[in-house]
């Protein structure tokens, strides 16, 4: 029987903050597999450097304790007192053993310093002080831990993370020699490269390369992914393309923990739009929308919450604000909020939008759904499989088309009423189960082997400001 590897580096780097897109699904995934207890399913991780390892005991432990939520979570800014803030951290670091990502560094320093904006002095003290705190406890953590990397065994089936491929595409000189499976979200950056920074666009191009030449199978979580997936492939050694539709997980991951309301939102009218704030996902044109509805609807106009880090490329919508600052009464914006207070506003909006350019699946979408909530969509072929046909679809550069759209929304109690109805009646959320299910299913039924790949020399890393050059988040 076939022993099976599963990359925890994902979430071990992502730590114990919410995960959002691919980190959300990783997690779900993770989780899931570990609650199998299979004898036949082990754990590694990914090293920065593109060395494969096992995890050592108090890394796995440390993993099942994350994805389980047994371990304190810094959610949002610190409102609580100072001392209980320096308490959370330091309990989050230990259980770790040093091994959560620069990810949580930010996260914990913006909670220690009591500010969403990752920067200051205080911020950056705090992001110095975790980091030794992760040195400390780094020190003692992989003591014992097996130095086996199992993508170097030719019986091993190993799934490989989306970071750890990154970290492996640009750096691992060690030939692979298991049969790989990853998992492929989305071939945007090769197909809409001016819809990304352009170090992501050349980093993922040479991820893709090394996909293409050491993966035995790439799982892409949408029928939109799949087909442009193969038309990018080239030469004579091609993975099997193959089809895990993807779901949202954010209501079955909150394991029964109750919704916590966005008090400055709370008896207000409001729409939703969860994204990272990037030119992909077309904010734009929800501004242009609202600046033309506002005088027209009046009080019935509802106000436009925003929810989701700042990202790249985003000078167009910051000119836009500068140039109406009439915006301010209904649109604000959010981020670094709780998965309870992102379930909320699911469950309070009015409905959702979601006007993006381009998709690989299109997470926030689906999570509209799996609470009831109306969400209008762009014609990004994927956000139809994502709402598996249910919902309004308008041209994302339609402006004209999203104006009447907003404004039927906004004013059709009627309208919405019937689209809650189809949700309710027709709609079929996967679950975290059926994903890593479906993942488990298709590696079993990769054939016994599929030969070595071929020869690949790493293409130089493309920093980001000092940071890989990957969008973790970007589904």
């Amino acid at each position: 029987m076939s022993k099976f590897y599963f990359d925890a580096t994902q979430p071990l780097r992502w730590g114990p903050h919410p995960p959002v897109g691919i980190p959300r699904v990783e997690s779900a995934l993770i989780r899931q597999v570990l609650r199998r207890k299979d004898p036949n399913i082990a754990f590694y991780l990914v090293e920065g450097s593109g060395k494969a390892r096992m995890l050592t005991s108090v890394e796995l432990r440390y993993l099942e304790a994350l994805v389980e939520r047994r371990i304190p979570f810094i959610e949002g800014v610190g409102d609580a007192p100072f001392p209980q803030r320096v308490m959370t951290v330091y309990q989050v670091i230990r259980a770790s053993g040093g091994s959560a990502g620069r990810e949580l560094d930010r996260v914990a320093a913006g909670y220690l310093a009591n500010r969403a904006g990752r920067s200051g002095l205080p911020f950056e003290l705090a992001k110095l002080g975790i980091r030794i705190g992760k040195l400390v406890f780094a020190a003692g953590a992989k003591k014992g831990g097996a130095s086996e990397d199992p993508l170097s065994d030719p019986q091993a089936q190993c799934f490989l993370s989306n970071i750890g491929l990154h970290s492996i595409a640009g750096h691992r000189s060690a030939e692979v020699r298991a049969k790989v499976t990853a998992i492929l979200h989305d071939t945007i950056p090769l197909d809409m490269p001016d819809l990304v920074h352009k170090g992501h666009a050349k980093s993922f191009a040479r991820d893709f390369k090394w996909m293409q030449a050491w993966c035995s199978q790439l799982v892409c979580v949408s029928e939109y992914s799949a087909r442009t997936t193969r038309a990018g492939l080239e030469g004579e050694r091609r993975p099997t393309v193959t089809v895990n539709p993807l779901g949202s997980f954010l209501r079955e991951g909150l394991a029964g923990r109750k919704p916590e309301p966005v008090e400055s939102l709370i008896g207000t009218n409001f729409v939703v739009y969860c994204s990272t704030i990037e030119i992909r996902k077309n904010h734009i044109t929800l501004l242009r929308a609202w600046e033309r509805l506002m005088p027209q609807l009046g009080d019935r106009m509802p106000k436009l919450v925003l929810c989701g880090r700042w990202g790249w490329m985003v000078e167009e919508v910051e000119q836009y604000l500068a140039d109406h600052p009439e915006l301010a009464d209904k649109v604000t914006f959010l981020s670094g909020i709780s998965d309870p207070q992102l379930a909320w506003l699911y469950q309070n909006a009015r409905f959702g939008v979601f006007p993006s350019l381009a998709e690989g699946w299109g997470l926030g979408a689906a999570e509209c759904l799996d609470f009831g909530l109306p969400v209008l969509i762009s014609d990004a072929p994927a956000l139809a499989e994502a709402t598996q046909g249910l919902m309004p679809v308008i041209p994302a550069r339609d402006l004209e088309g999203w104006i009447a759209a907003i404004e039927r929304a906004a004013t059709d109690d009627e309208w919405l009423a019937t689209l809650r109805s189809a949700i309710a009646a027709r709609y079929h959320p996967t679950s975290e189960a059926d994903f890593a299910a479906g993942l488990l299913a298709l590696m079993e039924q990769l054939p016994a082997s599929d030969g070595a790949g071929a020869a690949f020399v790493p293409a130089p890393v493309v920093p980001l400001g000092g940071e890989v050059a990957a969008d973790p988040a970007a589904i």
